[in-house]
Order: structure tokens, then C-alpha cells, then sequence
């Protein structure tokens, strides 16, 4: 079974370019007889399997291998901008600088067709072929009313336009960092949202207009990247508007605004359209199609829960039950959960445009379902990892924290998230326990610091998939960070990164995060103590989590927070421990 993630897409934005992948597939259109006369012969070398993409393309019913439709990545001795073209979607996306694109916008407009109903996906031989709905978009002429009523169809059948449409119905004006932290699933890899708070203090920050153009472009989570696609499509068909958002700034109670220009509204054509999503009065309601690709994306036991999520679905969909029920309905297809995960999920199945309705004690899902099939054959039975199995413990425990900070146990163990491990830690220790600091993250800086009247904390995030064991050349890292804090010198360090210390903080600590320690870190830990004359400690994510409970439910004072950093080992908390999965 091809390893495929459909559902959500990024980076392919254009619709006469979407019109054109689906067109491939209409034998003797113009762009099927362009590709088979013209650019696959001129762009597609011989062993790149040129004549069988020709051949393929000259079916009466055409259907093509994913990967001759996508293509390959950049071979060795290659780059992205000059990698040669080899396959067929690539052929069709015309370049900036070339005639082809490569193999990631292929992959993306494939995801975009795939996902809105327009092509057809065979998991089992891995082949795409066009849909009626498909066929009707393609033969559609330009700009004409069938092409509209297509594609309000295929957009309206995708929950997560579903779901950027009844947020901005529901909140008028909205940044994409507003939408975006409101848009997947809740606490998962995969759903990162830069929280917009970040954004208006680097705004504040920024000195020149350039600076502020250039963090505004590049500082984006996945669910950020997700709207900006999203939006991009209703701006196409008239249902958004892009309108600059100016929002109060942070600093000093000013009255300065700062401006976020990636931020929407709803025109009136978008507003008569939501009822569409609805079905309310006239409106005919439209199927949304969910792919059971969709129902996970990064997380490790990814085929795990998008079998547990599809399942919720397929109960819910046929009548209302109450958790405990659903709880059963799980058991009998060998699948064991809390009730805290089922809640989880289901405010996770609204946060991607599902709509849920809830009486009394029980859910219903009030839309209609397409498209939803499990895979025919797994050659494993999905199986709950050990990171989904702490987070279930944890959700139990968290009555105070938000859930989304769940996360944390995913990004310390994915060595490709340092920033959104840092973003999420500092978000929760300030946004929601109160304390004062952030994220600094940037080269000679720790990567957050935080304080609370007198006492504090310089924290270095550690994401590493296999466990951290604080190698020497980071010790020393944050042995400079504490000397650099003590002298307060420019000389020492031009940036002045303690800055962000109030004066009257006197008492400091450094900490760890990360997923879990491994090795000597705790006679690195020493070493680093005896060196500085500073205590502190190591802590992993799940263990930050019943302390950032503790501490929001006032079982534990911020005095004694600090103390738990002055034993120079790992804080555990009892009953809690990942390696050898839970001791209760």
C-alpha cells in the first residue's frame, strides 16, 4: 500500500492550473494532445519513462501511476531549479524560470484534485483516474455558470473550506494565524499554528519595514500554510476578500496598531454560499468528502488514528451517542479509549469542518459523509505508539491546561520542530501560566526564557527523536548563556538577549526539554552547576505538562516551580514515566 497524504494541501494555489492537471485525464483535450505531441517528447528524457507516460496518456479510460504523475525528487548532482523534468504533472505546471515545476507542486495539486473530488484514487494499484465530477469541471467552459456550480460542488465538499468559511462567518475579520490555530486536529504534529501574540511582538520588534514584510512572509505553522492555500481558492471564486487586519500592539499600552496583511472577510457571495454548510432554508446541503488520509498527517501512529477517527465518524454520522456509547461502538472494533480522547477528537473533527451537533449528552455528525473507505488490506494491524498512549494518560490529567498542548509530547521527539518545540513552550508557560518572557530561539540566545517576580529561568528545547543525552558542546552552550546573564556585557554578547529579564529578577535557573533523556545528561547537568554556581534541571514534555496542571490549578506555587529546578537531574513526577510507558 503507497504511502499517500490526502486531505490537506499546501502551495498549489491557481485554478487554471488545477484545471489543467484534471484536463490530463479527458482523452484528446488540449492539454492531453499538448503533453503527448509536444512537451513530453521535448521535457521528458527516454529513461524517464517517457513512452509509457505517452502511451498512458493515449487510453481511451485513463489511468496513471501516482508517480509517473508526480514524478521523482531532485536526483543526486541536481538542485530543485534545475533537476530535470520527470513526470507528467510536473510537465503541466509551468515554472518561473523553466517550463516545468517539480515534484513537490505536482504532489500538491494531485492532493488538491485528489481531495476535492475531482480525481479518483485507487490505494490498492496507487493509479488516479477523473471522476464525473472531474469530467464536468473539465469540459466546463472558462468562466461559464456549470464551472461555477462545479466548483462551489468540489469546494463545499472539502471540510476544511467548510470550516475557514463558518469562522470567518462567525468572526467577520480574521488573520491566518487566527484561522490557523483553529484549524486540525487538537494537539498533534501536523496542526502547528504560530500564535499571532509571537507575530505582533516581532512586529513591535522590527526596526525596518523590510524586516517586518520578511517575518510576516517566512514565520507560518502547517495550519497557517493550510489558510493561506484555502483562502487563496475563495479569493478565485469570489466567496473571500483579502483584507490587511490592524491589530493594537502589545508593548507598553501603546496606542500604536500593528498590521497582519494576510488576514480575510467574507464578500456577500461567500456569505450566501455558508448556507451551503448549513442547508439551511433553500440551500442544498453539500457531502463532505473525507479521506481516511486526512484524519492524521505527521504523528507516528498516523494509520492508528485515522482508523479510530474514521470509525468515530462512521458512528456518529448514523445516529447520536453519548462518549460512553462511542466508547463501546470503539471496543467492539478492538479499539480502547478514554472518554477525554473521544472528546478530543470530536472537537478535532469540528476543527476540520465537520458539523456536530450536540444534545444534551449526546454528539451527532450532522453531514453527510463521501469518500470514506478504509484500506482494504494493511499489511499490520495499527498499533497506538507509546506517545499516543502518554498523551490519552495525560488528557486525564489536564482539567486546567488546554489540550493543545499536547503537542509538546509530538515535537520533542521530532528532530525536524525545534522552532515550533520552542513557539509551543514558551506559548504554554507565558499564554497560559502566566509567566513573563518568551521564545527568543535565534543564534546566540537560548531558546526561551521566562520569569515570575524575583526568580528565573533560561531554557534550551532539545527536540531529538531517540532521547536527548546533553552532549558537552551544549553544556558549554549554556554555560556561556549563565556567564553572558551574570556580566551583562555587550562585549561579551552585542545582542543582549537578557534583555528580556525584568531588573528586579535576582535568583536564576537553566532547564532542558526535550521528549526524554537518555546517557549522561545528569553529569552534564553537575557540571554545568558546579561551573556556574547556578542549580538547575531536565525536564521532558509530559513531565511539564502535570507541572504546568499543578500550577494552573494552584496545587503548586510559583516559588515551588522554580525550587523543582534546583536538583541538577531529571524532574519526574510520580506515576509518570515514558520510557517504560505508565506506572499507575
Amino acid at each position: 500500500m503507497a504511502e499517500r497524504t490526502f486531505g490537506w494541501v499546501q502551495e498549489a494555489y491557481t485554478l487554471d492550473n488545477l484545471k489543467n492537471v484534471v484536463s490530463v485525464f479527458v482523452p484528446d483535450s488540449s492539454i492531453n494532445r499538448l503533453l503527448k505531441t509536444d512537451k513530453i517528447p521535448r521535457l521528458i528524457q527516454e529513461e524517464e519513462k517517457r513512452d509509457e507516460f505517452i502511451k498512458e496518456l493515449d487510453q481511451e479510460e485513463i489511468r496513471i501511476p501516482y508517480t509517473h504523475l508526480k514524478g521523482k525528487g531532485t536526483p543526486k548532482g541536481y538542485t530543485r531549479s534545475n533537476a530535470p523534468c520527470s513526470g507528467i504533472i510536473q510537465a503541466v505546471l509551468p515554472g518561473q524560470r523553466k517550463e516545468y515545476q517539480s515534484d513537490w507542486p505536482a504532489d500538491s495539486f494531485l492532493r488538491w484534485a485528489v481531495s476535492i473530488g475531482f480525481l479518483d484514487y485507487d490505494r490498492t494499484s496507487d493509479e488516479c483516474s477523473i471522476s464525473d465530477l472531474g469530467r464536468q469541471y473539465a469540459n466546463a467552459e472558462a468562466g461559464s455558470k456549470e464551472e461555477e456550480e462545479v466548483l462551489k460542488d468540489a469546494l463545499l465538499s472539502y471540510p476544511p473550506v467548510c470550516r475557514v468559511l463558518s469562522l470567518l462567518m462567525k468572526e467577520g475579520h480574521m488573520t491566518k494565524f487566527e484561522i490557523g490555530a483553529r484549524l486540525g486536529f487538537i494537539g498533534e504534529a501536523g496542526f502547528t499554528s504560530i500564535p499571532q501574540s509571537m507575530i505582533l511582538e516581532g512586529l513591535a520588534a522590527a526596526q525596518e519595514k523590510e524586516e517586518k514584510t520578511k517575518l510576516l512572509q517566512d514565520t507560518e505553522g502547517t495550519s497557517d500554510k493550510y489558510v493561506r492555500t484555502i483562502c487563496s481558492w475563495l479569493i478565485s471564486v469570489g466567496w473571500v476578500r483579502k483584507t490587511p487586519k490592524e491589530i493594537p500592539g502589545l508593548y507598553d499600552h501603546k496606542e500604536e496598531t500593528e498590521v497582519i496583511p494576510q488576514s480575510y472577510q467574507l464578500t456577500l457571495k461567500g456569505r450566501t454560499i455558508c448556507n451551503h454548510i448549513t442547508g439551511v432554508s433553500r440551500y442544498k446541503k453539500v457531502p463532505k468528502r473525507v479521506m481516511w488520509d486526512m484524519l492524521a498527517t505527521k504523528a507516528a501512529d498516523r494509520e492508528y488514528l485515522r482508523n479510530r477517527r474514521a470509525h468515530i465518524i462512521s458512528c456518529l454520522e448514523k445516529s447520536p451517542l453519548t462518549p460512553l456509547q462511542i466508547q463501546e461502538y470503539l471496543r467492539q472494533k478492538g479499539i480502547e479509549e478514554e472518554a477525554e480522547t473521544i472528546l478530543d477528537d470530536i472537537k478535532s473533527l469540528e476543527n476540520i469542518g465537520l458539523q456536530v451537533q450536540k444534545t444534551r449528552d449526546t454528539y451527532r455528525i450532522t453531514d453527510e459523509i463521501t469518500g470514506l473507505l478504509f484500506p482494504e488490506a494493511q499489511s499490520f494491524l495499527p498499533v497506538k505508539s507509546q506517545v499516543s498512549i502518554l498523551k490519552d494518560y495525560l488528557r486525564s490529567c489536564l482539567s486546567h491546561v488546554d489540550h493543545k498542548y499536547l503537542i509538546l509530547l509530538d515535537l520533542g521527539f521530532d528532530g525536524t520542530s525545534d522552532r515550533d518545540y520552542e513557539i509551543q513552550t514558551a506559548q504554554l508557560l507565558t499564554a497560559e501560566l502566566s509567566f513573563l518572557g518568551g521564545r527568543l530561539g535565534d543564534t546566540r540566545k537560548p531558546d526561551v526564557c521566562i520569569y515570575y517576580e524575583d526568580n528565573g529561568l533560561i531554557i534550551d528545547n532539545k527536540a531529538y527523536g531517540k532521547g536527548y543525552s546533553l552532549p558537552i558542546k551544549q553544556a558549554d552552550e549554556m554555560y556561556r548563556y549563565i556567564e553572558e546573564n551574570k556580566e551583562r556585557s555587550e562585549l561579551l554578547n552585542p545582542n543582549c538577549w537578557w534583555n528580556i529579564f525584568d531588573e528586579g529578577v535576582k535568583t536564576f535557573r537553566f532547564a532542558f526539554l526535550s521528549g526524554e533523556f537518555t546517557g549522561g545528561f545528569k553529569d552534564r547537568l553537575n557540571h554545568i552547576s558546579m561551573r556556574s554556581g547556578i542549580k538547575g534541571a531536565a525536564v521532558n514534555s509530559a513531565n511539564l505538562l502535570i507541572i504546568a496542571e499543578q500550577l494552573k490549578s494552584g496545587t503548586m506555587s510559583y516559588e515551588e516551580f522554580f525550587q523543582l529546578f534546583d536538583q541538577n537531574d531529571e524532574i519526574t513526577v510520580p506515576h509518570l514515566s515514558l520510557q517504560g510507558g505508565l506506572i499507575l
